[in-house]
């Protein structure tokens, strides 16, 4: 058996590194932190080498395909899950003249990206002018909606009630709104304004 960390494991951690350094989506600045994780990988795993099983290269060779397997496997999830924390509303952000939900008074990320994942579910089943309306909704105030619809403030403020419905009977209650000043609040569902 060989010494721990020879040469030919610091050459197939380079070679991994570079690779996903070129092909994962890593950045080439990551190319020493990819080729350190590698060795500490294989460090770890150097005990557990039998040689009764195999020849030292082919244990090499196959520890470092693995932990770069792993690392990008962790990359694609941290990146899913930016992703779809990036499509979060800050409770604490300015909220501007748009109405935002309030999550129970947490502000525990896995809660609102939960709450994000069932707005999507809720939207994608509705027609199509209730998703365009409420994707408007979230980008600009109900004023600037109707210039952009054509549609008028009365028939707006319809179409949002069918949107607070939808949530409701998807279990999602939209009554709990973040307080925002009275000339931008949508108003209750029994008139419009």
């Amino acid at each position: 058996m060989t010494t721990p960390l020879d040469s030919y494991a610091v050459e197939r951690a380079t070679l991994h590194a570079r690779l996903l350094a070129a092909t994962a989506g890593f950045r080439w600045d990551d190319f020493g932190d990819l080729r350190q994780e590698l060795l500490l990988d294989y460090l770890r795993r150097s005990p557990k080498f039998d040689e009764a099983r195999g020849e030292w290269g082919g244990f090499v060779r196959g520890v470092m395909r693995n932990q770069a397997a792993t690392l990008i496997v962790r990359r694609h999830r941290r990146a899913r899950h930016e992703v779809l924390a990036g499509d979060l509303v800050d409770p604490d952000a300015e909220a501007g003249e748009n109405a935002v939900l309030e999550v129970g008074g947490q502000d525990d990320v896995a809660t609102r990206l939960d709450l994000s994942i069932d707005v999507r579910r809720v939207l994608q089943t509705l027609p199509v002018r209730l998703q365009r309306l409420a994707c408007l909704l979230a980008e600009m105030p109900v004023s600037e909606a109707c210039l952009v619809t054509g549609k008028s403030r009365s028939r707006i403020y319809q179409m949002i009630r069918q949107l607070r419905a939808a949530f409701v009977e998807a279990g999602l209650n939209p009554g709990v709104l973040r307080k925002l000043p009275r000339s931008h609040s949508v108003p209750p569902s029994g008139g419009s304004e």
